[in-house]
């Protein structure tokens, strides 16, 4: 191991980066739109409840205040341009959807699109809303999960090409878990 180095309070997000990066979609007035999004998380298990920290400025933020429903899509490694792009160009301004070269499909339960192409998709319904720092946190219902079998079997299968979940290390870094491990206690083995 290396030197201990103090870091800024800020690198503290990149060290605790959660989970696989996200295309959360939203539609309002007939307009799609998507934003990619890192800074999500569970927060209950019953009910089964999530949070997506989103800054009041994205157009995402607007659609999501104004019709109380997204979607979470989980694209694989396959898709890092098209998700890099996204986190980089407004909905204000274009179509994303073309301009990154994606398309929205129905979804299965909430108006909001899922985005074509993804592995899971996880359909939310808006509990609550609370403004920390400059990110409000959406708290929200989950209506609806749908993942491709090649990908999920109730674990992610990071082996597989399927599988291959990208991780945003901050910046136009990206990573993938290459490896799964299953925690046996002592005991365990003579059960088998």
């Amino acid at each position: 191991m290396g030197a201990m180095i103090s870091r800024p309070n800020r690198d503290a997000l990149r060290l605790l980066v959660a989970g696989p990066v996200t295309l959360v979609s939203t539609i309002h007035r007939g307009q799609p739109n998507m934003m990619t999004v890192a800074w999500h998380m569970p927060i209950s298990l019953s009910p089964t409840l999530i949070a997506v920290a989103i800054h009041p400025g994205r157009l995402t933020h607007s659609f999501i205040t104004a019709t109380e429903q997204f979607v979470i899509n989980i694209p694989t490694v396959d898709l890092i341009g098209p998700v890099h792009h996204a986190g980089l160009v407004s909905g204000r301004d274009i179509d994303k959807f073309a301009t990154v070269g994606m398309e929205p499909e129905e979804s299965s339960v909430v108006d909001a699109p899922r985005v074509a192409g993804c592995v899971a998709y996880v359909e939310c319904q808006v509990r609550d809303r609370t403004s920390i720092g400059d990110h409000d946190l959406f708290f929200a219902d989950i209506v609806s999960v749908s993942a491709d079998d090649e990908s999920f079997d109730g674990h992610w299968r990071v082996q597989v090409d399927a599988g291959r979940l990208l991780h945003h290390l901050g910046a136009d870094r990206y990573a993938e878990l290459a490896r799964s491990y299953q925690a046996q206690l002592p005991g365990d083995e003579d059960e088998s």
